[in-house]
């Protein structure tokens, strides 16, 4: 009987933690959006972002316009005038990671002169319960 409780507990700790989360995804997501925008002139160029992404020890790949148009990746919404940087920068928070999404990606189009032209920074979103009559529940907000 208590291994039997001890698995209830066990399961009901392992699906209750995203909803304690008290918005710490969604602000880890929006930190990273802010600082992407902060030091948007540190990747004004192909070369500066290729740069930017290496001191940060972030990993990064770089597809040029055919690649780009090749590829149909489905983290692609559309392919620029010019070369893509994609990155991808680890969640740090446990919970986000395993609940939500395991990184926040980053796109950076350049123009056909290797000039950034657009910046798009995603994460996978929260889901949530309304309940009738009641609160909204938030899974790994």
């Amino acid at each position: 009987m208590r291994w039997l409780a001890l698995a209830v507990v066990s399961v009901w700790l392992a699906l209750a933690a995203p909803l304690f989360t008290d918005g710490g995804c969604t602000a880890e997501f929006e930190g990273e959006a802010r600082r992407i925008e902060l030091e948007r002139s540190q990747m004004a160029t192909l070369a500066a972002a290729r740069q930017y992404w290496v001191s940060r020890a972030v990993p990064y790949r770089v597809l040029s316009l055919e690649q780009c148009r090749r590829a149909r990746m489905a983290f692609i919404e559309q392919c620029g005038p010019g070369a893509m940087v994609h990155a991808s920068v680890p969640v740090s928070s446990l919970v986000c990671r395993i609940y939500r999404d395991d990184a926040i990606t980053v796109q950076l189009h350049f123009t056909e002169k290797e000039r950034l032209a657009r910046v798009q920074v995603d994460m996978k979103p929260y889901r949530s319960l309304p309940i009738p009559g009641g609160p909204t529940i938030h899974w790994a907000r």
